[in-house]
């Protein structure tokens, strides 16, 4: 007779075979089969040297370069059985990036690496210009047409030999031959708001941000900072971006970390979001970014904005420049548009609020122009450009001083200006 114990564990046995009976006959996924290999090599040197660069390679799926310049379609196959591939079989480096030159491709197999020798021409043994051949009418049976060539330098190897490039992307050393790792030397980039770290996290302020070597964004309800949550509630649970995370006397900043190499190739935007809206174009500043001239610059680590501005700086602003301004009458209002001062060794910090005084004697009036990008509603990125002021005409014309002051959170507020320069004349009625 079977014992208890024995027959439970007989009894378990049975259940997993029987289990494992049941996955008969049910197939894997099936898997995409990989039928070709990228590469994208980087060398140190810009495409303005390297331009002329390329790759002559060999190997199963590429057989021997048959050398004919300007060449791309190669038969892979037989004769019998052709199978003609069009593609650059000596592709160049003539694509340009922060770190250099770099040539991009795909060969039409599976490979782990690429055995080849980088030349600097396209031929070998060189080849002089040639005029091209024009056919000629008179040998009907024959076709003398060829195109015209150019002269072509006979070809060097700048790596000395062969060389093996793996699969996939790396970056290389002419000088030294040698394979280099930029990826790995990542450097905490800094975006610094003039908003303090509560305002920012309490209203749903972060960054949206893009560009090759730029890290995956971050759930905002999620992000945690000790045991606390800042962005739950704030924003909808879905919404992705880089988190305002610390502060200091300038206000709030986000960090991205990125390869330093690639530090100029960062885009981004600060934005609002809320539970409702995962982006608001209202509210939203411009792209900073290489297309734009306001991206952030190679070798810096910190780069700071003011609220409504569309420029960035790479130096904390220490003072707002000393406004001045236009101003005009019409319908019973004096219209006044601050100037921001042309030089930018006199311009500071962006002003996000302005305040306009005019005077006539001991008679003063006043008008704020204020950014609402903070606001409770009517939310702006983008500060107002003017305000007025009602004055009603008398019986004789008049003239009023223009007084403009701006101010910005974090930095401070500017010397009054222009000082009694700019003045608007009511006429008569």
């Amino acid at each position: 007779m079977i014992n208890k114990k024995l027959a439970r564990a007989i009894a378990a046995t049975a259940g997993v075979g029987l289990a494992f009976a049941g996955l008969v006959g049910v197939a894997a996924p099936a898997q995409a089969v990989e039928t070709t290999t990228s590469f994208k090599i980087h060398l140190n040197v810009p495409a303005s040297v390297a331009a002329d660069w390329n790759i002559w390679s060999w190997g199963d799926c590429n057989g021997a370069n048959d050398n004919v310049i300007g060449s791309s379609t190669r038969n892979l196959g037989t004769d019998a059985a052709p199978n003609n591939v069009t593609q650059d079989w000596t592709p160049n480096f003539s694509n340009d990036d922060a770190y250099g030159s770099y040539a991009e491709f795909t060969v039409p197999c599976v490979v782990t690496a690429l055995n080849n020798v980088m030349r600097t021409t396209e031929s070998w043994g060189g080849q002089d210009a040639a005029d091209a051949v024009v056919d000629n009418p008179d040998t009907a049976d024959v076709d003398e047409t060829a195109a015209a060539k150019p002269a072509i330098a006979e070809a060097d190897k700048p790596f000395g030999g062969d060389n093996i490039f793996p699969k996939g992307e790396s970056w290389w050393n002419v000088n030294t031959g040698k394979r280099e790792y930029p990826l790995k030397d990542v450097v905490s980039y800094k975006i610094h708001l003039n908003m303090s770290l509560a305002n920012a996290q309490a209203k749903g302020w972060n960054l949206w941000t893009w560009g090759p070597y730029t890290p995956a964004q971050t759930a905002l309800s999620k992000f945690k900072v000790g045991s606390k949550y800042p962005y739950k509630g704030k924003v909808s649970a879905t919404i992705t971006g880089v988190p305002f995370s610390g502060s200091d006397k300038y206000g709030a900043f986000a960090v991205i970390k990125l390869p330093r190499v690639y530090v100029s190739t960062l885009g981004f935007l600060v934005k609002r979001s809320t539970p409702t809206s995962d982006w608001d174009d209202n509210v939203k500043s411009t792209d900073f970014k290489g297309d734009n001239g306001n991206n952030v610059a190679a070798g810096t680590t910190d780069a700071w904005i003011q609220v409504g501005a569309s420029t960035l700086s790479h130096k904390a602003p220490t003072f707002v420049g000393r406004y001045g301004a236009t101003a005009t009458y019409a319908n019973g209002k004096v219209t006044v548009t601050p100037v921001r001062p042309a030089a930018a060794s006199l311009q500071g910090a962006l002003a996000d609020k302005i305040v306009v005084t005019i005077k006539k004697g001991a008679t003063s009036k006043t008008c704020t122009i204020q950014n609402t990008a903070t606001a409770a509603a009517e939310q702006r990125w983008a500060t107002p450009t003017s305000c007025d002021i009602d004055v009603a005409a008398g019986a004789e014309e008049a003239t009023w001083d223009v007084f403009v002051q701006g101010s910005a959170v974090g930095v401070g507020t500017a010397l009054i200006g222009p000082n009694r320069s700019t003045k608007v004349v009511v006429p008569a009625t």
